[in-house]
């Protein structure tokens, strides 16, 4: 893994500067003055946020044609660390950012090494004895993605072939759990990006995923075609950033900023930017518009999970 950081000056202005002023923004985010935040006081010990971000999870949080952290998730931990910003006062703070995997986002949260991950994390009752996660800020479904010659079309097609899916992700519990019940070989990899690596080479016919992070990797495909998703829905995602689950003053901070975002122009304008235009030098664009539950989410924001 490696760090790299950035001012949050002129250069996050400039990518948040569709959004409401700084002014507003700092006028929302008021907290008790008795509540304690281990989080804030390290931030403002080190003048220095640390978020996490995944480098192929696109459009949520990936690496762009620079290497650089970018995404829905990303932007909404850029509003997070703005708040924090104002919040404590400083003149001015850096973002470090850290790349993680599904595998070790749990344990860089646990154990300090970010102060929030900024991803398509769902919100499940098993991760909740480790961490806390912030409202809902996505929904999405596990599906599956396959070529669009394979024939496949549901799990009961998968008898005697393979499927891969990324190691500790939520496709993870679900391949583990059908195994048994339609007879496939099961292999994980890494990340989602090497997940499609299988599935692109043939090593893998089917991956199971989020949907919305399914449509992402078939859009960065050499010819996007050539797959399709497919399959009932396996289960429900509320998506959200993910933080330390000993620090409910940092969480109500950032459940905050969310609503706030949530409640005005900001998160629609932010929607149609990742998921309705098109992104990065080859003009990859989703054409995904938000559904009745992620509108929904927004409207009522919430971390209640949905398992």
């Amino acid at each position: 893994m490696s760090f790299f950081a950035v001012p949050v000056r002129a250069a996050m202005f400039r990518r948040l500067g569709a959004f409401a002023s700084l002014a507003t923004v700092a006028a929302a985010f008021a907290m008790p003055a008795q509540a304690q935040s281990p989080v804030l006081q390290k931030i403002r010990d080190t003048g220095t946020i640390t978020l996490g971000y995944r480098e192929s999870a696109l459009p949520f949080s990936f690496a762009d044609d620079k290497g650089q952290p970018a995404g829905y998730a990303v932007d909404l931990c850029l509003r997070v660390a703005e708040a924090a910003k104002q919040k404590l006062g400083l003149p001015e703070l850096k973002v470090r950012w850290l790349p993680l995997t599904p595998q070790n986002r749990v344990p860089a949260v646990v154990n300090g090494l970010v102060d929030l991950d900024c991803a398509p994390n769902t919100n499940t009752l098993e991760r909740q004895k480790q961490v806390a996660f912030s409202v809902s800020h996505y929904v999405s479904t596990v599906r599956l993605l396959v070529r669009a010659d394979s024939g496949i079309h549901s799990f009961a097609d998968l008898r005697g072939k393979t499927v891969v899916t990324s190691a500790g992700s939520t496709g993870d519990r679900h391949v583990r759990r059908l195994k048994a019940e339609y007879g496939y070989r099961d292999v994980y990899a890494k990340d989602h990006g090497e997940s499609f690596l299988l599935l692109e080479s043939g090593r893998a016919q089917a991956f199971v995923m989020d949907d919305v992070l399914l449509a992402g990797l078939r859009a960065r495909a050499k010819d996007p075609s050539q797959y399709v998703i497919v399959g009932p829905a396996l289960s429900v995602e509320q998506n959200a950033l993910m933080m330390s689950k000993a620090d409910p003053a940092w969480k109500q901070l950032v459940d905050q900023t969310l609503a706030k975002m949530f409640a005005g122009p900001d998160i629609a304008a932010l929607q149609k930017r990742w998921f309705q235009e098109a992104i990065g030098a080859r003009g990859v664009n989703l054409a995904l518009v938000p559904s009745d539950q992620v509108r929904a989410a927004w409207k009522h924001p919430s971390d209640a999970v949905t398992e």
